[in-house]
């Protein structure tokens, strides 16, 4: 099977680069899904899915609390990060794709 054409990446968010934010991992995780859902024309309830890091200390489910997402119907971790963003793509794609998620969110 393949993913092509199956599912879209309709959104970016980020908050700027910077050493000293002053500001929690949780909040600019929430700053850029928020950005990135307004890129996308959706609303926070229309997210149930969620792909990160295993190094983000954001867990999904406080991810979700702040932005009032309903249920979670999908979420998953990759391991390492940055090197990695590709895969956290491939595993919303593969959500989307399968039906077992409409809208996910790929973050850190």
């Amino acid at each position: 099977m393949s993913l092509s054409g199956k599912a879209a990446i309709v959104g970016i968010g980020a908050t700027e680069f910077s050493k000293e934010s002053g500001r929690s991992e949780l909040q600019l995780s929430v700053e850029a899904t928020r950005a990135a859902l307004s890129d996308a024309g959706l609303a926070p309830a229309d997210v149930d899915g969620l792909t990160t890091f295993t190094m983000d200390t954001s867990a999904e489910i406080a991810l979700a609390r702040e932005l009032g997402l309903g249920d979670l119907r999908f979420f998953s971790r990759i391991n390492y990060g940055g090197g990695a963003a590709c895969a956290t793509i491939q595993q919303a794609a593969m959500a989307v794709a399968t039906g077992v998620a409409d809208v996910v969110v790929a973050y850190r």
